[in-house]
């Protein structure tokens, strides 16, 4: 396999997002993540269920590269995480776009200007990425809440807002823990309909929840994690996808 700095440049060109080998991971003395065989490709949705305090949570900071491995091989952009520099690990986190179970906000600005931070931290123009920002506004069906302080957004606006944020950079690997927490059933399987849609302009989306239902709003495939451990499902049938409204 083709190297440079710790780069496996072979997966990249293959497509492959993220590769898990044998990964075991943590905090403290506690293992939490055992023997995880994981892939992300670019075009694909996975989604991973599992109970509460099954490791969900802990396998999407693994993947946004926020908690370190302690046995196996990570691959994530091209990047072997146990070897690559810090540069090498900024510049692939730079092409990971993260929505949390609780997004943070800065409350008293617009939806459009916390859309707008991550476009701003990259030191762009506002005359540059304005067009850019209302056309994700569309796409997550935002609308006129987009131009309201995020303080007086409801939770299903809020989340359409991470997710337009997430998006902002253009990443090329998705990953959302919980995108659908404290929503009503419609509203849930709308926002893992959006993420989904991302696989069309090739990107890859890992999606975390307990509602296993969900692996029906697009062509997804099925993991679940049970006391740390990974294991694939039965890939969802284009027949019984929703279609996308």
């Amino acid at each position: 396999m083709a190297r440079l700095n710790h780069v496996e440049v072979d997966l990249l060109q293959q497509g492959v997002l993220a590769r898990l080998d044998g990964v075991d991971s943590g905090y403290g003395p506690t293992t939490v993540l055992l023997e995880i065989e994981f892939e992300a490709r670019v075009g694909e949705v996975a989604l991973i269920t599992g109970p509460s305090a099954a490791g969900k949570t802990s396998l999407m900071h693994l993947l946004r590269l926020a908690l370190p491995i302690r046995a196996g091989t990570a691959t994530i952009m091209g990047v072997d995480v146990a070897r690559a520099t810090p540069n090498a690990l900024a510049q692939a986190k730079r092409r990971i776009g993260y929505v949390g179970e609780n997004p943070v906000f800065v409350e008293q600005w617009s939806a459009f200007d916390n859309i707008a931070m991550p476009l701003q931290v990259a030191g762009r123009r506002a005359q540059d990425y304005t067009d850019d920002v209302r056309e994700l506004v569309d796409f997550v069906g935002l609308g006129e809440a987009a131009d309201l302080p995020m303080e007086k957004l409801s939770g299903a606006e809020r989340r359409r807002a991470a997710i337009a944020r997430a998006l902002a950079a253009k990443p090329a690997l998705i990953l959302a823990d919980d995108p659908t927490a404290g929503m009503s059933p419609a509203d849930g399987r709308r926002i893992v309909k959006l993420l989904a849609e991302m696989r069309r302009v090739g990107a890859g989306v890992v999606i975390a929840s307990q509602d296993e239902s969900l692996a029906t709003c697009a062509p997804i495939q099925l993991w679940r994690i049970d006391r740390g451990k990974l294991s694939p499902a039965e890939e969802s049938s284009t027949a019984d996808v929703e279609p996308i409204e």
